[in-house]
This record gives C-alpha cells, sequence and structure tokens, in this order.
C-alpha cells in the first residue's frame, strides 16, 4: 500500500520520517511511504528543534484562516492529482497535517459530493478537526480547542522538556490545563465529545473512509483526537492509545501495535499486503 505522508507544523518530511521510522520499519515488505514538505518554511514546532536541531522546518498555512486553510487543502489536492498515474491508497498525518487532511476531505464531500476522494485511507496520529470549517458549532467546543491549544503549546515547550523529560506530559501546567481533567478512560457520549454533537453532525462532514486514529493518553489536545474519532465512520474507525502526550511512540510494542492496525486498515480497503511494494 502507498501512502503519501504529511508532518505537522514546524517539522518537515526528514524529521517527520525519523519520528515514524520505528513504525514503518515493521512495514517496509508490504507497504510504501512518501514523505513531502509544506510548502512554507516556518519555525520549529514547540521542542523540535532539540531533536532537530538544524532543520529547515515547514508548514502547511502561515495563519489559520479559513481561505489559508482552503488554499491548503487545494494544493494537497492538485499534488495529489498529479500523482494519479501511481495514485498514493492512503494518507499518514501528524497534528497540523491531521488538521490539514480532515479539512480537505469535509471540503472535498462538502463541494464534490459525487467524487470519490483520491485516497482510500487515514492514519490519523494527535489529530483533530479545524472548527472554522465545520458548520454551526457551539462555543463550547471553541472553548475546549482554545484550552488544549494552551496546554499543548506549555508541555511541548523547550524549557518543559529540559526540565521535566517525559514526565512533562503529566505534569500539571501553569495555563490553566491543570483543570482540564481528562480522562482518556471515562465513557464517551457521541452527542457531546468535549461539546461537539457528533451525532447531528450531517453525513457530508463525516469521515467516511477506513480511518486509524492514533493518540497519547496524556496528550493535552486529546479532546481534539477524539473528537476526530466521533467524526469519522463507527464500522470503519480503529483506534490506538498509547501512553505518551502529543508525539509519535517509539517504543517497540507500540510501534508493532500500530504497524498491525495500519495493515488492518490496507485489509478494510482491499489492498493486498502481502504483495510487496516493489512489486506495485
Amino acid at each position: 500500500m502507498k501512502w503519501l505522508c504529511i508532518h505537522g507544523t514546524g517539522s518537515s518530511a526528514a524529521i517527520f520520517q525519523d519520528q515514524l521510522a520505528a513504525i514503518t520499519t515493521n512495514l517496509q515488505a508490504k507497504h510504501a511511504f512518501h514523505f513531502i514538505n509544506g510548502p512554507f518554511e516556518s519555525k520549529p514546532a514547540a521542542g523540535l528543534d532539540l531533536r532537530h536541531p538544524d532543520g529547515p522546518y515547514y508548514t502547511w498555512w502561515q495563519k489559520s484562516t479559513v481561505t489559508n486553510i482552503r488554499a491548503a487543502c487545494q494544493n494537497f489536492h492538485k499534488y495529489v492529482i498529479q500523482h494519479s498515474n501511481s495514485p498514493y491508497d492512503g494518507v499518514v498525518c501528524f497534528s497540523r497535517g491531521c488538521l490539514l487532511v480532515a479539512s480537505y476531505i469535509w471540503l472535498h464531500q462538502t463541494e464534490n459530493p459525487t467524487e470519490p476522494l483520491p485516497f482510500k485511507a487515514v492514519v490519523f496520529i494527535c489529530g483533530g478537526p479545524v472548527f472554522s470549517v465545520l458548520e454551526e458549532l457551539a462555543d463550547e467546543v471553541h472553548e475546549w480547542d482554545r484550552r488544549t491549544k494552551l496546554a499543548l503549546r506549555e508541555r511541548a515547550s523547550k524549557e518543559a522538556i529540559l526540565k521535566w523529560g517525559k514526565d512533562r506530559w503529566t505534569t500539571p501546567g501553569g495555563n490553566g490545563d491543570d483543570d482540564l481533567h481528562l480522562d482518556p478512560s471515562a465513557p464517551i457520549d457521541p452527542s457531546n465529545v468535549f461539546g461537539l454533537d457528533t451525532v447531528k453532525i450531517p453525513q457530508k462532514l463525516r469521515i467516511k473512509i477506513p480511518t486509524l486514529h492514533v493518540y497519547g493518553r496524556v496528550d493535552p489536545r486529546l479532546p481534539a483526537s477524539l473528537q476526530l474519532v466521533y467524526l469519522s465512520e463507527s464500522t470503519k474507525r480503529l483506534t490506538y492509545q498509547h501512553e505518551g502526550g502529543h508525539n509519535i511512540p517509539r517504543s517497540s510494542a507500540a510501534a508493532e501495535g500500530i504497524a498491525r492496525l495500519i495493515d488492518e486498515c490496507a485489509q478494510m480497503v482491499g489492498v493486498n499486503t502481502q504483495q510487496s511494494h516493489q512489486d506495485r
């Protein structure tokens, strides 16, 4: 299965390839992964320059407006269509890359409802929706979005990494995130997923292709990941919760577990993962 890999903001194709290496190593005989850079240079994501100090770093849009996100979706579409002679079967994305891909799917399904998506599956890692792209959302949704973004900014900072290391994800912060009371084991009511009523979401805003959602148990942005889960078709979605925060797990157990689910996702779309990607 051929995957297009979309990095997060303040990152790059090379950095994302390194971050995914523990997972993709388990899949090399069955899958191909193609990494691309965002179109705009940017400063590094919080703390990323500690592990990858040399850059360069890229992003998919410079300011989070609907106009800019629409333009990013159009550029993404052009890129995918340009490669339709050897099409991508799926997309793997992280953080802002998930915002791009989810927004692209919703805009495509709304504006081109009779035209199939140019890929068959998505792996969302630390994903979430762009609420400005969705329709008629309650103010409570935007408040959760604001608070968890503040929490992530603090937990992922260079200062937090140097002071707390891995413990930063479970250390109460000073931006108000110590009272978020996020419990990843708590039951979810689809009519109130952190303020989002996913039951009333119209079909055009529901992701209908197979999805795998990977998220961290102590990620401050966990609410966004769970909202994206419940915006995806329940019969075609897989989930994997790892023990970390807003990051891609590198432990062998987590990497192997995620790799197995990527295989399962491929089987859901009918791609023969027993065939080496060199033969495709």
